[in-house]
């Protein structure tokens, strides 16, 4: 990109780009729209943001080179306050005390989603897991620390590195403490059930949470029958099943250590019997060749496609896997059909979903459309903030 001619730090718009930052208020500006930038001293200092003609029309963090050029931070001339992250990390909490969440691991900042650009903080019992999504905040996670040390009696803080926006972004640090010692691990206890998280080691920063709500529709389903936990993770959804009272649970995954933490979960529930439960090394699509036939089959994938040139083998995907969850349902049973890509939205996903059920050759009937938890809020200027789309139905 050019330089601008102006001497202080900021960035300037092409002629013409400026209208979502305006009109809507979209927290992103990508780097198309970026007409020229003059660097500011530091990563974590914030830059004003202008149109063609000089006009600042808000505040934001830049990553060079990255898609995302610009993540607003405020709209408008003014100049945040020095303590704005502090600030928002504070609201962010105080909304998650006024949600009566059935758990002691919660989602304390969902980044856009608390007007928080690049930052995500999980909290696990008495630990807070930070990932930085850019080099703004990145630079800034010290006092990040500092913020939930003040509102988060004696808690530990780990920084968990994502691979993905550390490649992206330009992130060098590692994963490690800052508050606090540990061995990277945690037991939390959702719906009454006890789980051990690695966050050190696990996917993202250990835990699926935003799945928390539909685990609890997914629990209340299985009670007295035989469940199939495709792509289960570390089987959170097969305890929760197991304690509301499903009978048997099969669950499937291509992951060694994930399955290794699954079992040292049931060891935690004594009174679960271990028998109801059957851990499966191995890939999905070979096990679903011949899989049984199960009351309740749950398909949590990971992404098939995390942007747009991967959306049509993305689909191809789903509809495969969709059908033969539904064809190997007992009558009257009921799947939940998950996906984590953004790529795919929720009509397109519906979409999916009735393909997958006609071609299945069964009547299935659309019952109840699930979404993440309440502490993945979404802003209403940045619908690319709900990645997580299912449906549960139910198959005649």
């Amino acid at each position: 990109m050019s330089s601008s001619n102006a001497s202080a730090p900021c960035i300037k718009l092409k002629q013409g780009r400026d209208g979502p930052i305006r009109k809507r208020h979209h927290p992103w500006i990508y780097s198309q729209a970026v007409d020229s930038v003059i660097p500011a001293d530091s990563p974590d200092q914030l830059l004003p943001v202008q149109t063609a003609d000089g006009a600042v029309i808000g505040w934001g963090e830049y990553s060079e080179g990255s898609l995302i050029a610009v993540r607003m931070v405020s709209f408008g001339a003014e100049r945040p306050a020095p303590d704005w992250l502090d600030q928002r990390i504070r609201e962010a909490k105080q909304l998650r005390d006024s949600l009566s969440i059935d758990s002691d691991a919660m989602r304390l900042v969902n980044a856009e989603g608390d007007f928080v650009p690049g930052l995500v903080a999980d909290r696990y019992a008495d630990t807070v897991v930070l990932s930085a999504h850019t080099r703004c905040i990145e630079s800034s996670l010290d006092a990040v620390a500092e913020s939930f040390a003040g509102i988060v009696p004696d808690v530990r803080v780990f920084v968990k590195r994502d691979e993905h926006f550390a490649r992206v972004e330009k992130l060098v640090r590692p994963s490690e403490y800052l508050r606090g010692t540990g061995e990277g691990t945690a037991v939390i206890t959702e719906g009454g059930v006890r789980m051990l998280v690695d966050f050190s080691h696990g996917q993202k920063t250990g835990f699926y949470l935003d799945q928390r709500m539909n685990r609890g529709i997914i629990a209340r389903a299985s009670a007295g029958k035989s469940v199939l936990n495709l792509f289960c993770y570390t089987g959170a959804v097969a305890l929760r099943a197991v304690a509301a009272g499903a009978t048997k649970v099969t669950s499937v995954d291509s992951s060694h250590r994930a399955l290794e933490i699954a079992e040292e979960s049931v060891l935690l529930n004594p009174s679960l019997g271990a028998n109801a439960f059957e851990w499966i090394q191995g890939d999905v699509f070979s096990y679903l060749e011949e899989p049984g036939v199960y009351d309740v089959v749950v398909a949590d994938p990971p992404p098939f496609a995390r942007r747009r040139m991967e959306l049509e083998g993305a689909l191809k995907g789903y509809l495969s896997l969709f059908q033969q969850c539904l064809r190997n349902l007992s009558p009257g049973g009921f799947a939940f059909l998950f996906s984590c890509s953004g790529a795919v939205d929720r009509p397109l996903f519906q979409q999916v979903v009735s393909e997958a059920a006609l071609k299945s050759g069964r009547r299935v009937r659309l019952i109840h459309e699930l979404h993440a938890d309440v502490d993945h809020p979404v802003a209403a200027s940045h619908p690319e903030g709900e990645y997580l789309k299912g449906w549960m139905v139910h198959v005649h």
